[in-house]
């Protein structure tokens, strides 16, 4: 016989819950990994950084839904990454979730989450893919977007050669400029041309350095003979459940195909191995992840509905 939970909604977030939030999420995935839920390298790298860029830290607490049991430990969460497109997670922890609290976390989403678009409401949900949850989505007029969020994993077990170029080699971020790094990123995905988004990656690689996750010798990148930053990872790890986790990766589109890409993130997947990590996995599933090592882990449905 199932014990029923009394579970509450927390009305608003602090800045406590940040850690509460990142231990439950390590803990469920040990619990059970099949939930699906974010690893701590997105709740780290959406909090300091997406919504730095974004300018949607301090808006970001008022839309988090946190619901707890009678002894206030954390069992469910609602969260977006702070990107203002009407996106939705959710967190699920290690119970089988009531159609109450499933439905309780759709109402708060569409009330707290949806974006306007053509006029209308708009949301889009990231689901665990579970059976009930689908069905629930199902009934309320949801359907499946035509793309999912597809993530690959590499197992560790050994240590990997580093190959590069004359004159490149690799550094980690206590040797590089937030500037620098900022203008790496924006020329990786292609917003250089704007003065004012280059500043914002700049505060943005600024404000990560300061999550509780970070580590300066697993945020590395490869300099050119000029001392640019051409191509970059920031790798995240989980001792708990001995999981690292790749977020951000690029690399300058004038210098990729060079195997600098490749030489980075090996270097770092050397770097967490003598932390003890055992895997590493990635939220992409580029063909590049692949032909360095990289397999299909498993993928997150998206829904969405306009209402």
């Amino acid at each position: 016989m199932l014990l029923k939970l009394k579970l509450n909604l927390r009305k608003i977030y602090t800045d406590a819950d940040f850690i509460k939030i990142r231990n439950f999420l390590s803990s469920s995935y040990k619990n059970n990994p099949q939930h699906h839920n974010w690893h701590i390298d997105r709740w780290n790298y959406c909090r300091f950084m997406v919504q730095v860029s974004n300018n949607s830290f301090d808006s970001w607490p008022e839309t988090v839904g946190i619901w707890t049991d009678e002894n206030n430990n954390i069992v469910a969460v609602v969260n977006s990454e702070g990107e203002k497109r009407g996106e939705v997670f959710f967190q699920i922890g290690n119970i089988n979730p009531s159609d109450t609290l499933l439905n309780e976390m759709i109402d708060y989403a569409e009330t707290k989450l949806f974006i306007r678009k053509n006029s209308n409401k708009y949301i889009l949900l990231g689901s665990s893919n579970s059976k009930k949850l689908s069905k629930i989505l199902k009934n309320r007029n949801y359907s499946l977007a035509d793309w999912k969020e597809n993530n690959l994993s590499l197992e560790i077990s050994k240590e990997f050669d580093i190959k590069l170029p004359e004159n490149f080699k690799v550094v980690d971020s206590t040797l590089v400029s937030n500037y620098q790094k900022g203008l790496a990123h924006a020329k990786a995905n292609g917003y250089h041309k704007d003065i004012n988004k280059i500043n914002n990656a700049e505060r943005a690689y600024k404000s990560l350095r300061k999550a509780p996750d970070y580590k300066s010798n697993l945020d590395l990148s490869v300099i050119n003979g000029k001392n640019e930053v051409v191509s970059f990872c920031t790798i995240w790890y989980d001792k708990d459940n001995q999981l690292a986790t790749l977020e951000p990766v690029g690399t300058i589109p004038e210098y990729q195909r060079k195997g600098l890409a490749q030489a980075v993130i090996y270097e770092g997947i050397n770097q967490v191995k003598r932390y003890g990590a055992t895997k590493i996995e990635v939220g992409s599933d580029q063909k590049f992840y692949y032909s360095i090592g990289f397999s299909f882990a498993y993928k997150i449905d998206i829904w969405e509905k306009t209402f």
